[in-house]
């Protein structure tokens, strides 16, 4: 029985194992989960993931949430190594950003939450600190573009040789900032980054929803940069 993902388009987790599975070439079975209608929150999902969360899978009788595990699952069951190497000291600098991705570039979906999305979508008001969390955000910025990416001297998330799934998380928060029409030049190395990374289709593929929903809720003109990808 084909394995199955559980995913919402717009989410970025989810993207990121969409896209393993895509480049990884492993059968699947779709099912979006429309976490906007609460189709998360049914008795039915619940009983199967209870942290109601997206992305989940389930192979078999076995069910597994939390992007990270999911994507290191699939990796092992699948023979994917090409995108979580086997030896330790290479795995634990592609592990290092990982765990690191929940405190650091999360930060850019937690800003997007509080100022863009939410406004937008839940008509919640913005916080008063817009300009202190964006000193942050550039803080976090930075940090991914000196420590992991090797002040642009590497090409992949720790130097690794080809595209691991550190990068598959990165790139899905990345793009994130297309939706605040963000200025990636003050930020070249990540510009040059997410460059080469959405010269993968399958990448460019599993983003198509959610660049379409940007065209939609456009606020103001986008910048040419973004608006290539849109």
């Amino acid at each position: 029985m084909p394995l199955v993902l559980y995913y919402f388009p717009l989410s970025q987790p989810s993207r990121a194992v969409w896209g393993l599975l895509l480049l990884g070439k492993v059968e699947f079975t779709p099912k979006v989960i429309d976490i906007m209608k609460g189709e998360n929150t049914t008795e039915e999902y619940t009983k199967l993931i209870p942290t109601q969360a997206v992305p989940a899978i389930t192979d078999d009788d076995f069910a597994i949430f939390e992007s990270h595990t999911i994507l290191k699952y699939i990796v092992r069951t699948h023979n994917l190594h090409q995108f979580y190497p086997q030896d330790s000291k290479q795995q634990a600098l592609v592990d290092a950003y990982l765990d690191w991705h929940h405190t650091g570039t999360r930060n850019i979906t937690l800003f997007l939450r509080d100022f863009i999305w939410g406004p937008i979508f839940f008509k919640r008001p913005a916080p008063e600190n817009k300009d202190q969390r964006l000193k942050e955000l550039e803080y976090y910025l930075s940090f991914i573009e000196k420590i992991f990416l090797g002040e642009g001297k590497f090409q992949f998330i720790q130097n690794q040789p080809t595209l691991s799934i550190a990068d598959l998380s990165l790139i899905n928060e990345l793009v994130g900032l297309f939706s605040m029409n963000y200025d990636f030049n003050q930020h070249p190395i990540l510009k040059k980054y997410v460059e080469h990374l959405f010269s993968i289709p399958e990448i460019r593929e599993t983003n198509k929803d959610y660049f379409g929903l940007l065209g939609h809720m456009k606020q103001e003109e986008y910048n040419d940069f973004i608006k290539q990808y849109l």
